[in-house]
């Protein structure tokens, strides 16, 4: 089966363990599932680090998933604190700006993905894409130098999406 090709299998058993914590918990309700998936996760990391399992795709996938959601989380506090700094305080410190970001990212989930993030962090939106999908266009509103909120991006929430969507 296609599907169950190049960490599918071990997916699939991750899915099985959480069943299966579900069913000996006697409950099947979403925080037992999500319990019974964490740990069901944990039991194959385990496994593939132990090397009784192949190495699988979709283990370091995940691990990667979680760091993204992870730093996404350290920059939206640190956004939110900034803004919030900055309306409480007589002075502005905003530097707004419009800058080109080359994309790495060609896919439009990569893209999508990246857009939202960018978005969903205050202070900064993803304005638009260029026709052939080579630069997004960000408008910055703490911005030092161009370069530095280019590399903020690129080395911040592109490199994570394309860890995870890569």
């Amino acid at each position: 089966m296609p599907f169950l090709d190049k960490g599918g299998r071990v997916l699939l058993g991750n899915v099985l363990l959480a069943l299966a914590w579900a069913a000996l918990r006697g409950e099947f309700s979403l925080d037992t599932l999500l319990t019974g998936y964490i740990l069901g996760y944990l039991i194959l990391l385990a496994l593939v680090r132990g090397g009784v399992l192949n190495t699988s795709p979709y283990v370091g996938r995940v691990h990667r998933a979680l760091g993204l959601a992870a730093y996404f989380f350290w920059e939206l506090l640190k956004a939110n604190l900034r803004l919030a700094l900055d309306v409480a305080t007589p002075s502005y410190h905003m530097k707004p700006g419009i800058i080109a970001v080359p994309l790495d990212a060609r896919q439009d989930g990569q893209i999508l993905l990246l857009s939202m993030l960018i978005n969903t962090t205050p202070g900064s939106v993803a304005l638009g894409v260029s026709p052939d999908r080579s630069v997004l266009y960000v408008h910055v509103m703490y911005m030092d130098t161009p370069d530095a909120a280019r590399q903020d991006i690129k080395k911040g929430f592109e490199r994570r999406v394309l860890g995870v969507l890569g």
